[in-house]
């Protein structure tokens, strides 16, 4: 099983939002420990006066502090390639409504070939209404958008000239290299795609359209029937794919140097405690089959300050070797 770590991107305090050098170190250190993939997340404000709570809930639920001050995914992962050689280079996950197929090809193919062919392109749905409003796109047409969204970013990808007229997007004839170095089972340019979520409706949207799951904050066993479900879904749908599983996992570590915490929000699905006390909830991913866990501290609040991130490294590189073993 592989094992990933979220970039250093949020602040879940004021004083632990990291800086350069805490992003430098962090990567470099998570590969030279041999992780084998960092990721990024996706928001671009916290509205005074929101229009639901956090994660589509109600409004007493508020949005974690650390959502107020987070770098740019995009960006981020390009400063992570320039610093590193093997590890992939993945978002867990772009809003898809925050984009047009055409600029998010571009850029995706950007990454890849900087990257020399690392790029991972997990995409969602979102929740936030406002956010939505902000970039003029219809929240209670979301579902229909993503599923035209995906085809045409596909489209996007494949040699030049591309073409696509879909219900949401219609892309006139026209060159949009560069393309990505990696391929599709077929042999097309692609960056490979994972869609988040857990509904019917976004597992069914992945056995069609993408190549990867990204759950988030589940257990193992939810894990293995939502990709049973994804299996029985791409049956139906005529296509023959073996679909990974990235696990992101919240967690609430006890570190030396930093208060413990009741880990927030996340209280009910963080793995908590030492590495040592992790290391059994690895087994049971890695033994699950699940074929890759992404440890999340973005939402840590304890973290003292910008150069507390590389230990965060430190702190789990324990568990790499239990999860290649």
């Amino acid at each position: 099983m592989k094992i990933g770590l979220c970039l250093p991107q949020l602040g879940a305090t004021k004083e632990g939002f990291p800086d350069r050098n805490s992003v430098l170190e962090f990567a470099k250190n998570a590969e030279a420990a041999g992780f084998d993939s960092l990721w990024v997340q996706d928001h671009i404000m916290v509205p005074a006066n929101p229009q639901t709570g956090f994660a589509g809930g109600p409004l007493e639920i508020p949005m974690p502090y650390a959502y107020r001050t987070m770098f740019s995914p995009l960006e981020l992962l390009s400063f992570a390639a320039a610093v590193t050689e093997n590890v992939q280079l993945a978002t867990s996950i772009l809003v898809t409504a925050y984009y047009r197929p055409v600029e998010l090809a571009k850029r995706l193919a950007t990454l890849d070939i900087l990257s020399n062919g690392r790029a991972l392109a997990g995409l969602g749905l979102g929740w936030s209404k406002d956010e939505y409003a902000h970039m003029d796109t219809p929240f209670e047409r979301r579902a229909g958008r993503m599923t035209d969204f995906l085809k045409a970013l596909k489209a996007c990808m494949l040699p030049d000239p591309v073409q696509y007229d879909g219900e949401f997007f219609q892309i006139p004839e026209c060159d949009t290299s560069p393309k990505p170095l990696q391929k599709n089972a077929a042999g097309e340019p692609q960056v490979p795609i994972a869609l988040g979520g857990g509904s019917p409706g976004m597992l069914k949207r992945l056995a069609r359209h993408a190549d990867s799951w990204n759950p988030a904050g589940m257990p193992a066993e939810a894990i293995v029937a939502g990709l049973a479900q994804i299996n029985q879904f791409a049956e139906e749908a005529g296509r023959d794919h073996t679909f990974e599983t990235h696990a992101r996992i919240f967690t609430n570590p006890t570190m030396e140097g930093a208060p413990t915490w009741d880990g927030g929000f996340f209280a009910g699905t963080s793995w908590t405690g030492t590495a040592n006390d992790m290391k059994e909830n690895v087994i049971e991913f890695r033994d699950s089959g699940i074929d890759q866990i992404i440890l999340e501290t973005n939402y840590w609040e304890p973290n003292p300050g910008p150069d507390f991130w590389p230990r965060h490294v430190d702190f789990f590189e324990p568990l790499v070797d239990v999860a290649h073993s």
